[in-house]
């Protein structure tokens, strides 16, 4: 069977991509099968034949069930075609084979590898091909793809068992392909592996090796430069007070890491204009608690709130929302603060864990966000642009400041935006131990709550 190192070698570390372990298991995969998926790994792209890049539903690493005559079937997808959006490659769960789904038309599938691990060594033994051919003389590409197809022969059978058969429509297409096209699909694999090692992941559905904190931290501050922030060092940042968007680090931030990463000293993060509480979650996407002094405090006198009558109560309700949608656009003199990147390896919060879940349901093929927007119109207004209406899950700027305390755990009730499939929404905010309340309707919105035995829901 293919190792790891030896499709390392192949394909470099970074053009694989590891499924989650948890997941799969969740799935019932078998143990040969998951061992490939999740500690052999999937090439990122393997020639023209495959790829895990795939941008429409269904993606990879999703569950699909189909109903067939004998009864349901659960398969998980494990990738497409380049360029081809109507072709999934995908493992029946149950039987352990690998098949192609075509999606054009009527929906047909072909049976076209004996197991993952024969799959998986027919894609290693591809872009060894394609390796080989790299400054070969023009006319090796037909002796190399023909000593290619014996071993493939040899290895599984029943992949060839006719002309029409996917992978003998594959080889016919290597054997015809010419020089030049031969240096234009080698270009291509090699861009594929250099787009996923710059972003970190060839796909949502991969589940990396654990990374360290420092690298997860300046993961995050790459998200945060990508959104619009600045990072400059404190000379700038005392003297530039008129501009929003800045972050300014501690002059000895190296300090704050052990070797290897670990996070040992709290960090604190100078910022002027925009929102603390969406450098919170982003921190938080990548597993770290960042803590926002003065959020979600109850030190509101409620009631003397229910003797103001409703035109004071809009009047405070306007004045808050036009402090966020000022922050939001930097349309007054910038505030500024501070917030804490906390240290400690085992440090959470529930904000991590409902990001966590956010994050499955991205791989669902969800648009899942946290902290989107100031006003719930807005956000689905961005939710529309990123043609995501039939499967997003998100909350509001001004529901995250309110219900979230300082280091990102639950104070108060969640209100989450939803569009898709209430059930599966569910089941996945319930790995997050709050309380969950399901919708009635399309028109209602799911609510998480603390979990908590003294407060009285």
């Amino acid at each position: 069977m293919v190792t790891h190192e030896e499709m390392v070698e192949a394909f470099g570390d970074e053009g694989l991509m590891l499924m989650d372990a948890g997941r799969c298991a969740e799935m019932g995969l078998s143990e040969a099968d998951a061992h490939v998926l999740c500690q052999v790994g999937l090439p990122v792209r393997a020639d023209q034949a495959f790829t895990t890049a795939v941008s429409d539903e269904p993606r990879t690493g999703s569950l699909v069930v189909f109903t067939t005559g004998s009864g349901d079937v659960d398969v998980l997808i494990l990738g497409g075609t380049p360029g081809g959006a109507g072709t999934r490659y995908f493992l029946d769960i149950r039987s352990g084979v690998v098949g192609l789904l075509s999606l054009d038309g009527e929906p047909q599938a072909e049976r076209i590898n004996s197991s993952p691990a024969t799959f998986v060594e027919f894609l290693r033994r591809l872009r060894l091909r394609q390796q080989a051919l790299n400054g070969a003389p023009d006319d090796a590409g037909p002796r190399d793809t023909e000593e290619l197809w014996l071993s493939l022969k040899e290895l599984d059978p029943p992949a060839f068992r006719d002309a029409e058969s996917w992978w003998s429509m594959v080889m016919d297409d290597l054997m015809d392909r010419s020089h030049v096209d031969e240096v234009r699909a080698f270009l291509q694999q090699r861009r594929a592996e250099a787009g996923a090692a710059s972003s970190g992941t060839g796909t949502a559905a991969a589940s990396e090796p654990r990374r360290s904190q420092r690298e997860r931290f300046d993961r995050a501050l790459g998200r945060l430069t990508d959104e619009g922030w600045q990072i400059v060092d404190a000379g700038r940042f005392a003297a530039d007070t008129e501009t929003s968007g800045l972050l300014s680090l501690p002059a000895d931030l190296a300090d704050h890491f052990a070797p290897g990463g670990v996070l040992v000293k709290d960090v604190a993060i100078s910022w002027r204009g925009g929102l603390p509480s969406r450098m919170q979650s982003v921190f938080a996407r990548e597993g770290l608690v960042v803590s926002v002094p003065g959020q979600a405090e109850q030190d509101d006198d409620h009631d003397a709130l229910l003797d103001l009558d409703a035109d004071e109560l809009s009047r405070q309700a306007d004045e808050a929302m036009e402090a966020l949608f000022a922050a939001v656009h930097g349309l007054n003199k910038p505030e500024e603060g501070f917030v804490t990147c906390l240290a400690g390896d085992e440090v959470s919060s529930d904000l991590c864990r409902v990001v966590r879940a956010f994050d499955r349901l991205t791989e669902q093929g969800y648009f899942a966000e946290p902290d989107l927007w100031p006003t719930v119109s807005g956000a689905w207004q961005h939710v529309h642009e990123a043609g995501a209406s039939a499967k997003a899950v998100f909350w509001t700027t001004q529901a995250h400041t309110s219900c979230f305390d300082a280091r990102g755990d639950l104070v108060d009730e969640l209100t989450l935006q939803w569009a898709g499939d209430r059930d599966l929404i569910a089941q996945v905010l319930s790995a997050t131990g709050l309380v969950v309340e399901s919708p009635q309707d399309t028109g209602t919105t799911f609510l998480l709550r603390p979990k908590r035995a003294d407060r009285d829901w």
